[in-house]
């Protein structure tokens, strides 16, 4: 009974040490918000709205800005100051409860105190920004203020020692100032008023105008400059170059050049006029044209300057050189009649040289017709020298064509001569072969090689017949020599073939005579003589020599060998 009074009253006292454990901590928490919110609300001190207000009002502003620092004034006396004293009493009234049994009820309290804080720190917050706003203005303005002084005193200085650069436009750049200085001086009574916001308005439009000024001052000299400067200087070179030039009989591929020259001036006087008016837009591009199309006067000009003494130079070198290549073409011509004569020409060549007169003759008439405009003084030089040039190359080209139906042609003669030789040679040859075969001594000759011994005479005859017409056709006489040539190197290895297989025929046929008690070898005897007497002589040294390889291998090696070490084969 005891032991069990004992556990109850330990567990009262564990529960009793959580209670007023969680008692502790909840009291600690309250103390430890409570505190932050009393940081927080120091805090507002720290922004010392109030010295910034007087700071502000030091500065004596009027017009908007001044009703704005009114509306701020009464935001913060009838809005915001109530309820920092709000937030005092509340603070005030929590601070004892907290050591109390009455912290459990002020949870709610704190949270609410620390939402009002929040938003009077929010509202503080926008005041101390606008009031900021108002003082970077006044500081603003007072840069400003000195700023585009001193711009508008390098303004004057530059319009002043520099206004031969700006023309008549220096007028209305000065008047474009004023107005400005007088756009300046409203700026700087509102600054000076201390009506900020209107002034900043004023500032805003002031900075706009001041570099659209800047852009004018800088940009009028570089468009002005080259209109009195550099292009009539040009102008007057063109139109006196162009005069002087005339007078020495040089014609241009443009012939309105004193038009353009004047139309030139004329526009350089309008962009005058145009940035006179200081209306500048388009102007660069417009001198840009002008630059441009003074340059390509220049170089009308400088075209035919350069171009007369090479057409002086290549009008005399291609007076002869159309006469060589006339006489040239004339020889060629005559040559090709005479040789048409005796030989057929395959190519063109008579047709060629006609062609290439025709072109001869054309060139001609074009070197006449402007040898006739040089001395009529009515020549344009660079495109003269265009023709006359492509014309001296046509001329070489022409020359070149001439020169190769020239080393064709001369070949004729000759080919007909060495065509002559090798008909001779291949005469000669035939006949040799036809001796050599008979001094074989042979009973007959196979079908197929007489065919082709007779077919290659035939040839000969053929050759010979067309080297002894009126009209050799040399072109057909290459065709029979190459066709002639090889057949008569096949009937050559023909008549070796033939030559060989008889006489290795007949040292077989000798060597058989060993192997008479060899039936064999007997039969293929007379088998290979029966083959022979039929004029099939390379099956009858094939006969002979199979039944002798039987009989004795290597015999038929050996002989063979023997044959062709004797006759150096």
């Amino acid at each position: 009974m005891d032991k069990l009074v004992f556990q109850i009253i330990i567990g009262i006292l564990i529960v009793l040490a959580i209670v007023l454990g969680g008692l502790y901590y909840y009291q600690k928490r309250m103390i430890r918000q409570y505190e932050e919110i009393s940081s927080q609300f120091e805090h507002l001190k720290d922004l010392k709205i109030e010295q910034q207000f007087d700071e502000v009002e030091e500065l004596k502003v009027t017009g908007d800005s001044q009703e704005q620092l009114k509306q701020l004034q009464k935001k913060y006396a009838d809005e915001v100051t109530p309820r920092i004293n709000e937030i005092v009493e509340e603070v005030k009234k929590i601070k004892p409860l907290i050591h109390t049994s009455k912290a459990f009820t002020i949870s709610g309290k704190l949270n609410d105190l620390k939402l009002a804080i929040s938003n009077v720190q929010d509202e503080l917050s926008k005041i101390k920004s606008a009031l900021h706003h108002l003082e970077e203005l006044h500081r603003a303005h007072q840069q400003a203020i000195d700023q585009i002084k001193q711009r508008y005193r390098h303004f004057h200085h530059v319009l002043d020692e520099k206004s031969f650069e700006y023309g008549d436009s220096i007028k209305m750049l000065n008047e474009q100032l004023d107005q400005l200085e007088q756009q300046y001086d409203k700026f700087t009574k509102l600054t000076q008023d201390g009506d900020y916001d209107t002034a900043q308005n004023e500032l805003t439009d002031l900075k706009k105008k001041n570099q659209d000024f800047a852009k004018l001052v800088e940009q009028v000299p570089k468009v002005y400059k080259p209109l009195v400067a550099e292009f009539p200087t040009q102008l007057d070179e063109l139109a006196s170059s162009y005069e002087q030039l005339t007078k020495q009989n040089y014609r241009f591929t443009t012939d309105d050049i004193p038009e353009r020259v004047t139309q030139l001036r004329q526009t350089c006087q309008e962009n005058i006029n145009q940035i006179n008016k200081l209306e500048i837009a388009g102007i660069d591009d417009s001198n840009k044209d002008i630059a441009n199309q003074i340059d390509d006067l220049y170089a009308v000009m400088q075209s035919e300057i350069d171009a007369r003494p090479q057409v002086e130079h290549l009008m005399g070198v291609l007076g002869k050189f159309i006469t060589h290549a006339t006489t040239q073409n004339n020889e060629l011509s005559n040559e090709l009649d005479r040789l048409s004569i005796n030989y057929t020409l395959n190519n063109h060549e008579i047709e060629t040289a006609r062609s290439l007169n025709e072109q001869i003759i054309n060139i001609n008439k074009e070197y006449t017709s402007d040898q006739e405009a040089i001395n009529d003084h009515t020549a344009i030089y660079s495109q003269v020298l265009d023709r006359q040039s492509k014309n001296e190359k046509s001329l070489t080209e022409i020359e070149k064509q001439q020169a190769k139906i020239n080393d064709e042609v001369a070949k004729l003669q000759e080919d007909q001569q060495r065509a002559e030789q090798m008909l001779q040679k291949f005469s000669t040859q035939l006949r040799t072969t036809r001796r050599q075969v008979e001094m074989l001594n042979l009973p007959g000759l196979p079908k197929d090689y007489l065919d082709y011994f007779f077919g290659v005479s035939d040839e000969i005859k053929k050759l010979a017949e067309e080297l002894k017409k009126y009209k050799v056709n040399m072109d057909e006489v290459t065709k029979q020599l190459i066709i002639v040539e090889s057949d008569l190197e096949t009937l050559d290895e023909k008549t070796s073939d033939i030559r060989d297989s008889v006489e290795l025929t007949e040292r077989l046929q000798q060597y058989a005579n060993r192997f008479g008690d060899n039936s064999k070898v007997a039969a293929a005897a007379v088998k290979s003589q029966e083959q022979f007497n039929k004029f099939n002589y390379t099956a009858s040294l094939e006969t002979i020599a199979t039944a002798l390889e039987e009989a004795e291998p290597g015999s038929y090696k050996r002989i063979e060998d023997s044959y062709y070490n004797e006759n150096n084969h």
